[in-house]
């Protein structure tokens, strides 16, 4: 479970984080049916990537029987490679849609 720090969104389903992709959170083709039937229509009629307000999702694994979803964000940075983005080097100048990132964002921001 999620709880966003600024709104206090609560975000209780079953999502899980990528242990090699920190980026990537993954869910069961059946539970991302119950959650977002839409987007799972579309995604099991062919369409390779398909986004919301706050997040790209595709199918992936044998099978095709997970979702995985990337922030919005970052794909619109990154394209289809988003889902594919390693974790974070520990040096920084080799990755290179941070640089992107934040010369879109204006800089990095703390609060």
């Amino acid at each position: 479970m999620k709880v966003c720090p600024r709104c206090g969104f609560v975000d209780v389903s079953g999502w899980r984080q990528n242990r090699w992709r920190t980026n990537v959170e993954f869910i069961s083709l059946s539970e991302f049916e119950i959650e977002n039937p839409q987007i799972h229509g579309s995604l099991k009629k062919g369409k390779p990537i398909e986004t919301d307000e706050h997040y790209a999702y595709r199918l992936s694994g044998k099978g095709k029987t997970i979702v995985e979803r990337v922030w919005i964000e970052t794909y619109k940075i990154a394209g289809k490679r988003a889902f594919h983005i390693p974790r974070e080097h520990f040096e920084h100048k080799h990755d290179p849609y941070q640089r992107k990132f934040t010369e879109k964002n204006g800089g990095l921001r703390r609060t």
